[in-house]
């Protein structure tokens, strides 16, 4: 089995999360490498190389600058079978055309897929042609607890859903907020096409710097299924609202509910339906609901998930994630769009001058 030499650009929490699912790799049979890594904090790269070798024949190249990571794959000094990004959002965008331009095989980049609508479907396009498979980690898809809750709801668990609630809390429409957009999504294989929100007006300073600019606020998102069928999300972001990861279903029979990010009990899955036997009585009857048992697996483990999308990536590419990224892009970007026009809904995905517009999210 042939070796993949791998890079990880940013060695933020993220990029140490990639590390470590990289090391994971090998529980799945997939012998990976980490053969470069690097940050603009140089010390940082360095000493995260040092902890990983007692050789220096075998340890990692470090580097400050992405391009010299780059460089030294294209000289042939370091070849790069798999790179990962895990740098801010305006920084994708050069770094995956880069990548693409140097014919890396496997490429999986943090979300958000970049800061504007052209710019993730331009980096789609580069990886396309050059045959360079891309990977956006949009991590809820491979969380053992939302897979579960996913094929409970597809086993019929509440019907058809009506409504998607989420309260998230604080921590921006595009950092945060973007996975629950795209998870609503996920959930019933759907994709958004109209936005309505209203954004913070005045958002306190972004923690990663004064260079971004990421707003929480209160999005609706209206979705559609391939039969057609749709339903609305309505997604709390506000700043004001304590970090949570509370998601409920209101479908046609039933109601669900799951939370990601607590440890059970408190964070399991529940849910009330109308028993089988009952379903066919008329809507307008009342059938009293009655409690649904549910596995709620364990709670949120990002490496486990990156490391899944990452197995999926190398593997069999059953669940890639590119469309998925650039949707979910395109439902923030569409936010801020809506919240500039008064809350009047925004389509979707993107088309004409609203590709163009660019917000450095993280």
């Amino acid at each position: 089995m042939k070796t993949l030499n791998a890079a990880v650009i940013g060695l933020g929490g993220m990029g140490r999360r990639h590390v470590a699912a990289l090391d994971a790799l090998a529980g799945r049979g997939i012998a990976v490498r980490v053969s470069a890594l690097c940050d603009m904090n140089l010390s940082a790269a360095a000493e995260l190389a040092a902890s990983r070798t007692d050789s220096d024949a075998n340890a990692p190249g470090v580097y400050a600058d992405w391009r010299e990571a780059l460089a030294a794959h294209a000289s042939g000094e370091r070849p790069v079978d798999l790179l990962c990004i895990a740098t801010n959002g305006p920084s994708h965008r050069d770094i995956v055309l880069a990548a693409a331009a140097a014919k890396i095989p496997f490429v999986l980049c943090e979300k958000p897929m970049s800061t504007s609508g052209a710019a993730t479907r331009e980096m789609a396009d580069a990886c396309q042609s050059s045959g360079t498979r891309l990977a956006v980690n949009l991590c809820r898809r491979f969380l053992t607890r939302c897979l579960l809750f996913r094929q409970a709801l597809r086993d019929g668990l509440v019907g058809r859903p009506r409504r998607f609630w989420s309260v998230i809390g604080g921590g921006g429409v595009g950092c945060v907020g973007l996975h629950y957009f795209d998870y609503a999504a996920w959930l019933f294989d759907a994709r958004p096409v109209w936005v309505s929100a209203e954004l913070t007006r005045d958002p306190a300073p972004n923690v990663r710097g004064a260079q971004f600019f990421d707003p929480g606020g209160q999005v609706s998102v209206g979705f559609q299924c391939a039969d057609g069928w749709r339903f609305t999300g309505d997604f709390e972001l506000s700043e004001d609202v304590p970090r949570a990861s509370r998601c409920i279903v209101v479908g046609t029979e039933g109601v669900a509910e799951t939370d990601d990010f607590t440890p059970a009990p408190a964070g399991a899955a529940r849910a009330t339906a109308r028993p089988a036997d009952q379903r066919h009585v008329a809507k307008t009857r009342l059938v009293q609901p009655e409690p649904v048992a549910l596995d709620h697996g364990p709670a949120l483990d990002i490496v486990q998930a990156t490391a899944d999308c990452l197995a999926d990536l190398l593997g069999p590419y059953a669940h890639p994630t590119t469309d998925a990224g650039i949707e979910s892009v395109d439902v923030v970007l569409a936010a801020h769009l809506s919240s500039a026009r008064g809350g009047a809904r925004v389509a979707l995905p993107l088309a004409g001058d609203d590709l163009k517009l660019d917000v450095p999210i993280t």
